[in-house]
C-alpha cells in the first residue's frame, strides 16, 4: 500500500502531488500486484479477483475471469 505524506491521508495540490510522486515512487500511483503496471484506479474503485487478490489492473481482471 502507498504511504501519504506526513503518514496523513489529505487532498494535495497538484504541484505537491507531482512532487511527492518524483520523489516517492510509485507516489499515489496504484499498481497491480499480478504485472506491476498501473491500474488506472485508486482506492475507491480498486478491482480485486475472488480469491481478493488485488488490486489489479484492467488488462489482468479481465484474463483472470476467462
Amino acid at each position: 500500500m502507498n504511504t501519504w505524506p506526513g503518514g496523513r491521508r489529505k487532498a494535495l495540490h497538484q504541484s505537491d502531488h507531482e512532487k511527492w510522486n518524483e520523489n516517492n515512487y510509485p507516489g499515489t500511483l496504484q499498481l497491480c500486484s499480478l504485472c506491476d503496471e498501473p491500474t488506472g484506479r485508486c482506492e475507491e474503485d480498486s478491482m480485486y479477483l475472488k480469491d481478493d487478490t488485488g488490486p489489479v489492473c484492467e488488462g489482468c481482471f479481465l484474463n483472470q475471469k476467462l
